[in-house]
C-alpha cells in the first residue's frame, strides 16, 4: 500500500482518513487504513482542516447546528467572533484533499486501484498543491444549493443535510469533485486549474448541480 498523496509506503499506517472531517458531520465516509499515510493524515488535520474549522464561518455553523468534533466538543461562537470565510488558498487545498479522496472511494472495489491512483501523474499537481502547498491557487466554483438549516425527509425521517459529494466525468474526459458543505456546492477539477469543462457541462444541463442531475436525478 502506498499513500495517495506522498506516494510513500503506507502499509504500516494505522489512521483512518475521513474524507470530510467528523467535525463537519461526516461519520460514514472513511478510507481504509493506508490509503492516506499517518504523516499525511496528521498534516491535513493540523495544517488544513484545523485552520479551516477554526475560521469564524465554520465555527458559527457548527455551533449553530450543534455539530461536535471527534472529541465530542461543540465549538463556541458569539457575534464578536464574526463569520470570516476561510482563506481562498486554504479552501482550495482542502477541496483538493477531499476531491482526491472522494475519487479513491469510488474506485476501491477495482483490483489494483492503489497502483493506478498513485501512478496517475495527472493528479500530481493537485497532490503537490494540497499536501505540500506548492504552485498557484487552485480555482473552484461556489454557489448555494439550499439553506444551511434546511430539513430534508428520507425514509420518513426529517434531518439536516450537512455534507455530500460525488465525482463528475465530463465529455472532455475531465474529472471534477463536487462537494456540498452545509448547502454550498464547491467544484474543482482534479486534473488541472481550469473549470471550462464544468461550465460547459453545467450549461448543457440547465445549471443543475451534478449532485442532483444525471445518474443522481
Amino acid at each position: 500500500m502506498r499513500c495517495i498523496f506522498c506516494k510513500g509506503d503506507s502499509s504500516g499506517s494505522v489512521s483512518q482518513e475521513h474524507i470530510i472531517p467528523q467535525s463537519m458531520g461526516n461519520t460514514d465516509h472513511v478510507l481504509q487504513r493506508g490509503a492516506v499515510c499517518d504523516a499525511c493524515n496528521q498534516y491535513f488535520s493540523s495544517k488544513v482542516e484545523g485552520p479551516l474549522l477554526d475560521s469564524g464561518l465554520f465555527r458559527h455553523i457548527r455551533a449553530r447546528m450543534d455539530i461536535p468534533s471527534k472529541r465530542g466538543r461543540v465549538p463556541t461562537w458569539d457575534t464578536t467572533d464574526g463569520v470570516e470565510t476561510p482563506n481562498y488558498r486554504l479552501m482550495g487545498r482542502f477541496l483538493g484533499k477531499v476531491g482526491l479522496e472522494a475519487f479513491v472511494l469510488k474506485v476501491l472495489a477495482v483490483d489494483g486501484w492503489n497502483d493506478e491512483v498513485v501512478q496517475q501523474n495527472g493528479f500530481d499537481d493537485l497532490r503537490r498543491f494540497s499536501r505540500f502547498n506548492e504552485g498557484a491557487d487552485w480555482p473552484f466554483t461556489t454557489r448555494t444549493l439550499h439553506p444551511v438549516n434546511a430539513i430534508f425527509s428520507d425514509r420518513g425521517r426529517d434531518e439536516h443535510l450537512l455534507n455530500e459529494f460525488d465525482i463528475l466525468m465530463t465529455d472532455r474526459s475531465e474529472v471534477y469533485s463536487v462537494v456540498s458543505l452545509f448547502g454550498v456546492e464547491l467544484v474543482i477539477n482534479l486534473g488541472g486549474r481550469t473549470l471550462d469543462g464544468f461550465r460547459e457541462w453545467s450549461a448543457a444541463n440547465d445549471f443543475a448541480s451534478p449532485l442532483y442531475a444525471g445518474k443522481n436525478a
